[in-house]
């Protein structure tokens, strides 16, 4: 069951303290692209989100776009968005890629890597079995999801019940973050 429960959670990629997670020994950060840093709609990053980048690497992170999607997309935002590199068609939650790049890019020390995500079954699911820290933040629109995501989601309220039993409170945290998802996107 732990599998499904991230370390953390945060509204989104702008309410992290970067800063209290690098002090804590965070050195890589493994960004989701979908829904964690641009929605389904959107092809570029806003200026806020290149401040972001540019604020991650001035503060020592190596960070990274690790996506499921592929070609053009990806390609086109990391063109604009600063990044020390990227891996796409990762076909998160399996974890044999993540563990390969991680392997080829020598990051043995699990402990210095964070993954921050949007979604529980892949994202949080792929970091906790690869043995990383992981941080859930809200979809940034569920209106453009693809059908996969969608049955996705429809997965994680159950999930969250049955973490319940074990920590009510964190449960609860969780899921009333999702919960607003569906209220806002």
């Amino acid at each position: 069951m732990s599998k499904y429960i991230p370390k953390k959670v945060a509204l989104s990629v702008y309410d992290i303290d970067y800063n209290e997670l690098y002090a804590s020994g965070k050195k890589i950060i493994l960004f989701d692209l979908d829904n964690t840093l641009i929605s389904y709609d959107e092809d570029l990053p806003s200026k806020k989100l290149i401040d972001l980048g540019t604020k991650l690497l001035q503060i020592g992170f190596k960070v990274y776009i690790i996506s499921n999607n592929k070609g053009k997309r990806i390609t086109n935002f990391v063109r604009s968005f600063p990044v020390t590199g990227y891996k796409e068609k990762m076909k998160k939650p399996f974890v044999y890629k993540i563990k390969k790049f991680l392997k080829e890019s020598n990051y043995q020390n699990l402990e210095e890597i964070v993954m921050i995500g949007d979604q529980i079954l892949t994202d949080i699911v792929c970091a906790n079995k690869v043995g990383i820290d992981s941080i859930l933040v809200k979809s940034i629109s569920r209106k453009s999801e693809m059908i996969y995501t969608t049955i996705n989601r429809l997965r994680e309220p159950l999930v969250l019940r049955k973490y319940a039993r074990k920590n009510p409170q964190y449960a609860n945290k969780i899921y009333e973050m999702i919960k607003k998802e569906k209220n806002n996107g």
